[in-house]
Parts: C-alpha cells; sequence; structure tokens
C-alpha cells in the first residue's frame, strides 16, 4: 500500500510539472519532506536519521489550558532557570547516539535540510530550508520541538528555550551561560572574540574599552538597516517562493543574511559552518532571537496581514520528532502564531527601531564621482562579472514609484564557499548608505554546489535619505569582503 502511494505522489507531481511545461494551470505544489528519500551526501556527518517504521502522524495544535511558555534573553536568566536548561541538555546529551532525541541527532535535523540530504517528496532534488520565504517557518517548527523534547527530559512543560539578544548592547556578546567549559551548553570551538563583542554585520574593531561603544551602535545600524530592507513586503522580509519541484536558493530575506549569518560567523568554528552549526548550543538561542524579530516584524501595525495567504507556502511540511517519540508531518500554516504554539517572548526594548540611517559622504574618490555625470558611463560595467574588487553602476530607477526594489540578481557561486559582499545605494555625486549585505556561508560538501539565486533590497526609504527621490539614477555600489573572485553577478536593476 505505502509503495503504491508513493507512485501515485510521483505521477502527480510528474503530471503538475507537465501541465505547467506547456502552459497549462497546475494545481497546488508546496514542497514536502519525502520520508522515503534521505541521502548521505558526506559519510562523515551521517546527517540523515534511521528510517522509522512508525507511521508519521500530522502535528495538531494543543488546546491552551496551560500559561503560555515565556521565553527570556539569555543573558537575564537567573541561576534556576540557567540550571534547569543546562540540565536538560546533559539528559539530551547522554542518551543513546541512534536515539531521535540525542542532541547530535536533533543537530543532524538541522543538517539533513541544509546539506542536500533530504529530498522533495516524489521528486529526487534536494529540500534546502535555506535562502527562500521557507527560512523562518521551518526554524520556528524545529526550536518549537526541540524545546518541548528538553521540557520532557526535565519533566517540566514550562520549560522554555532563552533567546540570544543581540540586537541589544547587553546581549551583544556569549551569554554566561555558555561560557562554563564543563556545562553541557559550551562548544570547544567557540571563538574567545565572542566573548567580547558579536559582529552584526560589518561592525569589527578592536575590542577595547573605547571601541566597543562605537561597535555597538554600529550594530544598532545594521539592525535598523536590515529591518527597513524587509520592513514592509513579505517578499523582502521572508524571501522568495520555493515550490516543490524548484531549485534551491531561489533568494532569502534581509534578516537571514544580516544579522543571521554574521552572528554564525563570529561565534564559533562549528556554526559556522551550516552543517554543522546545531552542533553548538548556542544556535538555539540564537535562532530563537532570529524567531523573535519575525514575531516583532508581524506586530508592526499592517505587517499582520502581509504574511503569504499562499497554499504553496502555508501546505509545505516538514518532518520532525517531537516530545512523545513520535515523526510528525507539520505545515507552515500550523507555524504562523507563536501563541497558538504555546509560546511568547519577554518584551525588551528594542533600541535600534527608531535610528536615522547613517549616510556616508563620498568624495572625490568616491564611487559617484568616479562613474562619472553624463552618458559617458553607460557600457563601463558589463554583466556577467566576477566580483573581484569594488565595482559601482549607475542604475535607472523610475521617479515617483512606490515600494522600490534593488534586485541584484543571478549570483552565481560554489555553496561550499564563504561568500558575503556589501551593497550600497549613493546619488550620484553625492552621499551613499550601506542598504544591505549578501552572505553565504560555508558548507561541506565532496563535490561542487552549484548555486544560482538573487538579492532583493527594499531601498524606498534609503532613497529618501540620500535625497534621491527626484533621480533618474542611482549609483549601486558592490563590495566584496569574502570570497573574493568566488562570485558571479549577472546584473543590478531597481523594480
Amino acid at each position: 500500500m505505502a509503495s503504491s502511494w508513493v507512485t501515485i505522489t510521483h505521477a502527480a507531481v510528474a503530471m503538475a510539472l507537465l501541465l505547467m511545461q506547456f502552459g497549462f494551470p497546475a494545481r497546488s505544489k508546496p514542497v514536502s519532506t519525502d520520508p522515503n528519500n534521505c541521502l548521505n551526501l558526506m559519510p562523515e556527518l551521517k546527517c540523515c536519521q534511521d528510517r522509522s517504521p512508525k507511521k508519521i502522524v500530522d502535528f495538531k495544535l494543543q488546546p491552551q489550558s496551560s500559561p503560555l511558555r515565556v521565553r527570556r534573553p539569555a543573558h537575564a536568566l537567573d541561576t534556576e532557570e540557567a540550571q534547569k536548561y543546562e540540565r536538560a541538555t546533559a539528559l539530551m546529551r547522554a542518551l543513546p547516539d541512534n536515539h531521535p532525541w540525542n542532541f547530535v541527532q536533533q543537530a543532524n535535523t538541522h543538517c539533513a535540510y541544509c546539506s542536500g540530504s533530504h529530498r522533495q517528496l516524489g521528486l529526487n532534488i534536494s529540500f534546502e530550508i535555506h535562502g527562500s520565504w521557507h527560512f523562518f517557518t521551518w526554524h520556528r517548527a524545529y526550536l518549537y520541538f526541540y524545546e518541548r523534547i528538553l521540557g520532557k527530559l526535565i519533566n517540566d512543560t514550562s520549560f522554555a528555550l532563552p533567546f540570544w539578544n543581540w540586537d541589544d548592547p547587553s546581549g551583544m556578546s556569549i551569554p554566561p551561560i555558555y561560557r562554563d567549559n564543563s556545562s553541557s551548553l559550551s562548544n570547544p570551538t567557540r571563538y574567545l572574540i565572542g566573548l567580547k563583542f558579536i559582529d552584526l554585520g560589518g561592525c569589527e574593531g578592536n575590542n577595547t574599552v573605547e571601541s566597543l561603544p562605537m561597535q555597538r551602535q554600529c550594530n544598532l545600524q545594521v539592525m535598523h538597516r536590515q529591518f527597513i530592507a524587509g520592513f514592509n513586503s513579505s517578499s523582502l522580509f521572508y524571501g522568495s517562493p520555493y515550490r516543490a519541484g524548484d531549485n534551491s536558493f531561489p533568494g532569502g530575506g534581509a534578516i537571514e543574511s544580516s544579522p543571521h549569518s554574521s552572528v554564525h560567523q563570529f561565534t564559533s568554528s562549528d556554526m559556522s559552518i551550516v552543517t554543522r552549526a546545531a552542533r553548538d548550543p548556542i544556535f538555539f538561542a540564537h535562532h530563537a532571537n532570529i524567531d523573535r524579530l519575525w514575531a516583532i516584524w508581524e506586530s508592526i501595525p499592517g505587517n499582520g496581514s502581509k504574511v503569504f495567504n499562499d497554499k504553496d507556502f502555508l501546505e509545505a511540511s516538514f518532518l520532525f520528532w517531537d516530545e512523545n517519540m513520535q515523526l510528525v508531518r507539520i505545515m507552515v500554516r500550523d507555524v504562523i502564531d507563536t501563541r497558538k504554539l504555546g509560546y511568547v517572548y519577554e518584551q525588551v526594548p528594542l533600541p535600534w527601531m527608531n535610528l536615522k540611517t547613517v549616510v556616508e559622504e563620498v568624495g572625490s574618490e568616491g564611487v559617484a564621482v568616479a562613474m562619472g555625470e553624463d552618458d559617458s558611463w553607460k557600457g563601463e560595467v558589463k554583466f556577467p562579472l566576477v566580483l573581484s574588487s569594488q565595482v559601482s553602476v549607475h542604475v535607472g530607477r523610475k521617479v515617483g514609484a512606490k515600494g522600490e526594489k534593488l534586485v541584484v540578481s543571478d549570483i552565481e557561486l560554489d555553496g561550499r564557499d564563504h561568500v558575503w559582499f556589501k551593497v550600497y545605494v549613493g546619488r550620484v555625486g553625492g552621499g551613499r548608505v550601506e542598504a544591505g549585505c549578501f552572505i553565504h556561508m560555508e558548507r561541506r560538501a565532496n563535490e561542487r554546489i552549484n548555486m544560482a539565486t538573487k538579492l532583493q533590497i527594499g531601498i524606498t526609504q534609503f532613497i529618501e535619505e540620500i535625497g534621491a527621490d527626484g533621480d533618474d539614477w542611482v549609483v549601486v555600489t558592490l563590495v566584496p569582503t569574502v570570497g573574493r573572485n568566488k562570485v558571479t553577478v549577472g546584473g543590478v536593476s531597481i523594480v
């Protein structure tokens, strides 16, 4: 019976793709996990768990008969809360190696969804949860089950994961609960620099008493910038659609590159490699803060109604082991509301929300002057190009257009490489602002990972802040910081 069902599923997906190829309308095709097809592409990691003989059940929201679990800042936990978390993680680490709740097995759940191991249901292509509109949704579900399992291990249904409040100056370093080398929350690959400061995106310094206040202020500017870049658009905040049959990495949202990826890079060796990231317990506090930012974005008046009302988004599904040792299929529609999942975040200040964007003045050596102010610059920059050094290009825009987006298209790289470039938007002959960045984290694989994606940035407010509202052209500058010569850009446009 099971094999015939799989055959029917393969046929249905193939028929839908065939109909689309010939221009006929196809039925909804949300991406889903194939429970019978997970490939250990890297034997040294073995991301795939053993296939379960148990029947997969659909997730059901639990009635709220008890108070909501409250996720608190990691650096503010009291002794009892910290000891509870440490004990639950120790018990998880002590489980047999092949137990689905074992800490490494839980980390491998993340690995399987970001290494090409899991396959899309009915299709022998990878199911990747980064670089698309499922970045937030999958990680919310992942943390939900991880939290429930920890609570089960210590027999405490009120247990809540802490969040790493790195968007506030008080939390811009590795929290104390993760610093004890004898603790179950430690990780031997942590970087010492993280004990003083975590860079959210281009705020490096010498970490002295004199420089840290400026570095922290820079972090707040990064938070403000990245939130503005995806402030009032679902596609800019969540990322691009990812449907059954699509290639991986159609394009991530603003928060995924920075601060998300930059925090990974500056925390530990494990955290900096996607396939090993969840082996550092601080991963879960980091992603709890990412999840919190999603909740904040949805709470902004008007944004709640902008969540994708698309069946291919809402009916996408993932597989997780739950706290009852049951393999569960959970849909995106199940994770939209944290209260329905039984938890909320403690409200803390948002010192970055209402900052004023810093406009850099560009002098005679700046990009705007270098490109010229007449038609002589046309054709000087030819795409596609290998981003080996800073490059600037004049980009046309429609004066008065609403909701302008800057699109850096056809970004191609080997997915195994760490790549980072900044994106500036400037006025011709005038100042500029850093509008965003593209960060791709290192992945481990035996063969090249051919990756093609795009970066989209909301620039309406940035255009206003540089005084280019009435200009037909702006200067866009791409500045590689990591991975020079390892990324190709196909084009830059404003839509």
